[in-house]
């Protein structure tokens, strides 16, 4: 899984030249949807989900079709933000997303207002608050407080994801099976961007070989249906604390791949604000596994 993550940014970055916006992202979405589904449909609960999903259709597809806007405004942000900056600056900022959606939770869920009255989860976000900032003045450039355009979309597609999960969990929780779930949202992220992509004009820009192609799709498969699907899977034996956790790890992968293909470097102070970021959120995420522990024995 982090793997797969880790490698999404990456194939981004390189093919970013020989497709459009769109037209990568729908790719990505359909090729991953027409997977889940074989996937599924293999699965013995797909019958008992698809029991429960049809008796509340019109509870389910509206609530999930607000999910797939949520799916498509990350995606959109998170792809187009490596148009624009390194892979691995921009995966870095991305991990900002473990604070979005601890704030967002206090917000919209009354068991969970408690947790921003431990000490350590205010330390935590602070702290990560702090290392981001670091990490965006202190650039490979030089000093800089500019919020420009590429760091403005890797945190708004970090706002968004943590959005969707806030709607799953507010609105679906234990109702239908995660990978049921998912497999909806895909679904619906593909129709909806389909109209977009016939009315968004060319959608090669460049002389793609059929390596690029394999990437471009692949890409869908493993980081898509396998990196998000994976994620999804493993929630219920893993539970959110600990894949959020592992997810913090992405970002030194990302850097690895980044330095390797495109000579990205991360200077001192950015790799500082790195360690604050993820430590910051390393520690808000272990708050919240102290509080959800207590509350459950309560």
């Amino acid at each position: 899984m982090l793997l797969f993550w880790a490698l999404t940014p990456i194939s981004i970055a390189w093919i970013k030249n020989d497709f459009s916006l769109i037209f990568q992202i729908w790719l990505r979405y359909v090729s991953s949807t027409a997977a889940l589904w074989l996937f599924l449909l293999t699965r013995k609960i797909v019958r008992n989900d698809l029991d429960v999903f049809m008796t509340a259709r019109g509870y389910f597809l509206t609530r999930l079709s607000v999910t797939a806007f949520c799916t498509i405004m990350f995606q959109l942000l998170y792809t187009w933000c490596f148009f624009l900056i390194p892979p691995g600056f921009g995966v870095l900022l991305y991990q900002s997303q473990v604070i979005f959606a601890v704030i967002l939770g206090m917000v919209f869920f009354n068991s969970e207002r408690q947790l921003i009255k431990k000490p350590g989860t205010v330390g935590g976000i602070l702290m990560a608050l702090g290392g981001a900032a670091l990490v965006i003045i202190f650039q490979n450039h030089g000093f800089s407080v500019v919020l420009n355009t590429g760091i403005l979309l890797a945190l708004g597609g970090a706002l968004s994801w943590s959005f969707v999960g806030l709607t799953v969990k507010r609105w679906i929780g234990n109702q239908l099976t995660p990978l049921f779930t998912v497999t909806i949202v895909f679904t619906l992220v593909s129709l909806f961007l389909t109209p977009a992509l016939f009315l968004s004009g060319p959608q090669i820009t460049g002389n793609p070989g059929l390596m690029k192609w394999l990437v471009l799709i692949g890409s869908g498969l493993l980081g898509i249906a396998g990196g998000q699907g994976l994620y999804y899977y493993l929630l219920p034996s893993l539970g959110i604390i600990t894949a959020s956790s592992v997810q913090l790890l992405v970002p030194f992968f990302t850097g690895i791949f980044s330095f390797l293909l495109f000579g990205e470097r991360i200077t001192l102070l950015q790799l500082t604000g790195g360690l604050l970021l993820l430590g910051g959120c390393r520690i808000v995420l272990l708050q919240k596994q102290e509080f959800l522990a207590k509350r459950d024995t309560v």
